[in-house]
Parts: structure tokens; C-alpha cells; sequence
């Protein structure tokens, strides 16, 4: 087989590795979801006391023949409903085993074509001058590869840096927010006040945090194509010290009003990191398995 015929080969069957890879993924995913719903529908044939161990393991035939036999033409309602139990069981049983007996071929095919890919990798290395082309381009690849991966991970950092302090201004509102409300309704004077600000005042220096460290992170989300725009309000010191001066309802219900947008805007903010955080993921382990496949 000449260079060019090998070189296409490896290509074709490093495609078709990657296909294969994708419908075992989404085999597995598939499979859990069926076996979830399988075990969700036996659960609710227990509670509804029906006999579960009867419905696994008579043959729809034996079932059907207990009932003919017994009420000729005519079935009563319950075991009607227990028929069609055991169909439905039945279904969801052969959906799961099909896709059981699927995820196993995949597996054993799997192995195999690493087997033959690794193969004609070393063939086009050691078998041809052109090698020396096929090899330089592996290296180029690689190094791609790993320049991204470092990228990611700076990136993933740096979204890890900002969901930290995000989690602590989280925790600071939270408890503000449980004083502001018992300063509210409760009338708890200049005790619960000066609790409630200094949850503030931490909350509010823990924002500062975020908005420095954000911007380093805009950067290095910048460096991987992906970016994240999300403004915080903060509370100001005036309405801070009318609240403690006067201790006005209506400045409190402003401050609880604010304490609530700012959670609400926090939590909002931090869902957007976690998506991130799952796309960092998602990528680096893409990165990691074209690394694998070199």
C-alpha cells in the first residue's frame, strides 16, 4: 500500500473512531436515561400494589391465558390494567437490552480500530520516506493542542477565582437579607441594623473582588473566543446611614428590595459562571481526546 493509500486510511479510521466515540456517549446517556425510567415505572407498579416480581417474570402468554381462562370474553378492569402493565414493562425491557447489546459492540469495536489506527501511525513513521512529513505534521498538531489546553485552563482558573468570591457574596446577602427581613417585620432596632450593614459592607467589598478579578478573566475567556457581560448593583452609603439614623420602615423595605435584586443578580451571575465552567470542561476534554488520538 503506497504512502498516500495508508495516509487516507488512518485518516478515514481516525473519522470513523470519533463517530463511534459519539454514539457510544449518546448510547450510555440513552441507556441510563431508559434504565431511570424503567425503575421509575416499576416503583410506581409497587405503590400502586401491584405484583412486581409476577410482572418480571410470567410471559405475557401465561398471564393472558390465567385471564381468558378464567372470564372468557370479558376481563375485569384491574387485570386489564395489569396486561397492560406488563406490555408496557415488556417495552421498556427490549428498549434497554438494544441498547445495552448496542453500548457492547461499540465497546468491542472501540479497541479494535485504536488497535489498527495505532497501527498505520507507526506504519506512516517508520515504512516511508514521507514519514518525516507525517511526523513534523503530528508535532504541529500536538503543539496546537497543547497551547489551547493551556488557554482553557488559564481561563478555567480565572472562572474559578470569580465563582469563589461570588459564593461568598452569595453567603453575605443571604444573612443580610435574613436581617434586613427580621429588621423589617420584627422591629430589631440598631442591633439588627448594624448586623445587617456588616453583611453589607462585606458583601459589597466582596463585589469589589469580583469586578477586578472579572476583568482578568474577561481576558482570558477572550483568549479562547468566549465572553460573559453581567452587572451588580450595590448599595449606597446614604440610604445606609438613613436606614440606622432613622430607622424608617419604608428605607428598610428599600435596603430589603435591594438586597433581594442584588441575590437575585448574583445568582443569575453565577449560573452564567457555572455554564462556563461547563464549556472550559466540555472543551479541555475534547482537547484531551484528540491529544489521545495523535
Amino acid at each position: 500500500m503506497s504512502y498516500q493509500n495508508t495516509y487516507s486510511r488512518w485518516l478515514q479510521l481516525t473519522e470513523e473512531k470519533k463517530v463511534l466515540e459519539q454514539k457510544l456517549k449518546d448510547t450510555t446517556e440513552e441507556q441510563h436515561a431508559k434504565n431511570s425510567q424503567l425503575h421509575t415505572f416499576l416503583s410506581k407498579m409497587k405503590k400502586e400494589e401491584k405484583d412486581v416480581e409476577n410482572l418480571e417474570k410470567s410471559s405475557l402468554s401465561s398471564l393472558l391465558s390465567k385471564v381468558t381462562g378464567k372470564f372468557e370474553e370479558k376481563l375485569m378492569k384491574e387485570q386489564e390494567e395489569y396486561l397492560q402493565s406488563k406490555l408496557t414493562y415488556e417495552d421498556k425491557k427490549n428498549e434497554l437490552d438494544l441498547l445495552i447489546e448496542k453500548e457492547s459492540r461499540l465497546q468491542d469495536e472501540l479497541p479494535k480500530l485504536d488497535q489498527e489506527i495505532s497501527a498505520l501511525k507507526n506504519s506512516l513513521l517508520k515504512d516511508y520516506p514521507e514519514g518525516v512529513h507525517f511526523s513534523k505534521e503530528l508535532e504541529n498538531k500536538k503543539e496546537y493542542l497543547f497551547h489551547l489546553q493551556r488557554e482553557l485552563e488559564e481561563a478555567l482558573d480565572a472562572v474559578h477565582h470569580v465563582m469563589g468570591y461570588a459564593e461568598q457574596a452569595l453567603k453575605e446577602f443571604s444573612s443580610a437579607k435574613g436581617w434586613s427581613t427580621y429588621d423589617t417585620f420584627f422591629g430589631g432596632g440598631i442591633i439588627a441594623d448594624l448586623a445587617k450593614y456588616n453583611k453589607l459592607d462585606d458583601a459589597n467589598k466582596v463585589l469589589s473582588k469580583i469586578s477586578a478579578a472579572s476583568k482578568e478573566m474577561k481576558k482570558e475567556l477572550r483568549d479562547v473566543e468566549m465572553t460573559l457581560e453581567h452587572e451588580l448593583e450595590t448599595i449606597s452609603g446614604s440610604e445606609q446611614f438613613f436606614d440606622i439614623a432613622f430607622d424608617n420602615i419604608f428605607s428598610d423595605w428599600s435596603i430589603r428590595g435591594k438586597i433581594e435584586s442584588n441575590l437575585e443578580a448574583m445568582n443569575k451571575y453565577y449560573a452564567e459562571l457555572k455554564k462556563i465552567e461547563l464549556q472550559l470542561k466540555s472543551a479541555l476534554k475534547e482537547i484531551q481526546k484528540k491529544l489521545e488520538m495523535l
